[in-house]
């Protein structure tokens, strides 16, 4: 269980571990999600992370990293509904396991501090030549995911099925609005989270309270928090499905199907619904998966997955294009039993065991604990680890029934290839 404290200008959680030999620290800031601030935030995080005035080449910060006996520095941006995430991670050894007394953990908190308040900034603009690298980089993951179809294809799915909300907006941004970055704009990004973003400090490892006085004296930030919802419950304005095929040149198409849901991350029945599409296509033992891939032979992979901080649900399979109607055909049967209940108390148990069994693992991956704390932390949830696996074990049938029945397909995306003699290429013949 973590213990909790305010501090100036954010909020210390401390998960004491004696699993680890490590001190995992994150610090996580959060601020409201939108397409132009997500691309500024995403070159800000990794070029915050490569260089600082005291370490301004990537190459003396790794060295000093190597000197903290290996310390790792890092960064990663993500979205959780209507909020974009910048987190600054850094894991050092903890010094009860060094032969001698080198006080790592005010080192990591100084290094912290160093990234923070003293980055790599002249004339109220980020060094240009380092941008423009962080930029580039970001650009070849953005190119990476266009390329990788079945990324491409469920984040098209997002676009289509909400369009100009949080669903349809990348962590890392768009190509436009990435090329067009200055450090500058980078800088004012930074004032801008220093100064409003909601920020939370975890720390795991073998430790005690007494590291609650390092962080006093030596992690300030000014408290002029911004508070703002993270939930993002989406409700569609369509009259009806939509559905969308798109022709590339490509050998497998994707069938990805998007649904709206009326339960989110705080509701009651989150931990049901999260074992509803666990026993519809979470893993290899789920309806979809035995009945669609390996029963008919319809696709080559099908899952289903489920976005509490947006209040939807995903399937995405990987299909050959003349299957397009049966599959989708099996799939809403699928659905159809659940909400009839039709399906076994094996399988129940057999969804809670895969998710409590996961919920266990989290204790050996100090990371892993990090995110499920801020995902309740996100929301004001007081809930341990024990506790959601006890609320997982309580769900009924009657819940998987519930929940069944109030999800609703709104956008239907495929993915196909082009016909080179202009057949019908939807055509089971």
């Amino acid at each position: 269980m973590q213990n909790v404290f305010k501090m100036d200008g954010y909020t210390l959680h401390i998960i004491p571990s004696k699993k680890f030999k490590d001190i995992t620290i994150h610090i996580n800031f959060k601020a409201p999600l939108t397409k132009e601030s997500a691309a500024l935030r995403a070159v800000l995080a990794f070029v915050m992370t490569s260089a600082t005035k005291k370490y301004p080449t990537n190459a003396l910060l790794s060295s000093y990293l190597d000197d903290l006996y290996g310390a790792s520095l890092g960064a990663n941006v993500s979205t959780k509904g209507q909020s974009h995430i910048i987190s600054l991670r850094t894991t050092a050894v903890n010094q009860e396991f060094l032969p001698v007394n080198d006080d790592l953990l005010e080192k990591q908190i100084d290094l912290l501090n160093e990234v923070l308040f003293t980055p790599l900034v002249n004339h109220q603009s980020f060094d240009q030549d380092l941008v423009e690298i962080k930029k580039k980089e970001i650009i070849a993951r953005i190119q990476q995911g266009l390329d990788d179809k079945m990324n491409y294809s469920i984040d098209q799915l997002y676009h289509y099925m909400g369009m100009n909300t949080p669903i349809d907006i990348s962590a890392i941004g768009e190509k436009e609005d990435v090329e067009k970055i200055k450090g500058e704009d980078v800088f004012q990004a930074y004032l801008s989270m220093l100064q409003n973003d909601d920020k939370h400090v975890y720390i795991v490892g073998d430790i005690d309270e007494h590291v609650v006085e390092s962080f006093k004296n030596n992690l300030h930030f000014e408290a002029h928090i911004q508070e703002h919802p993270v939930i993002y419950d989406f409700t569609s304005d369509k009259d009806e499905v939509l559905e969308i095929i798109e022709k590339q040149e490509i050998t497998q198409a994707k069938l990805n199907l998007g649904y709206t849901l009326k339960t989110d991350f705080k509701d009651d029945d989150t931990e049901a619904m999260s074992i509803f599409v666990d026993m519809l296509g979470g893993y290899s033992q789920s309806r979809l998966f035995l009945n669609v891939r390996e029963k008919n032979s319809l696709c080559y992979y099908i899952t289903a997955s489920y976005d509490p901080f947006n209040s939807i649900m995903v399937i995405a399979s990987g299909i050959e294009t003349k299957h397009y109607q049966k599959a989708r055909e099996l799939i809403d049967e699928e659905i159809e039993n659940f909400r009839n209940g039709h399906f076994s108390d094996d399988e129940l148990v057999m969804a809670k065991q895969m998710v409590v069994s996961s919920l266990t693992k989290a204790y050996d991956s100090s990371s892993y604990l990090i995110s499920l704390a801020y995902n309740r932390d996100l929301v004001h949830k007081k809930q341990s680890i024990q506790d959601y696996i006890n609320k997982i074990n309580a769900v009924s049938r009657e819940d998987i029934i519930r929940c069944a029945k109030q999800i609703k397909l709104d956008t239907v995306y495929l993915l196909t290839g082009k016909d080179p003699y202009g057949k019908d290429i939807l055509s089971d013949n």
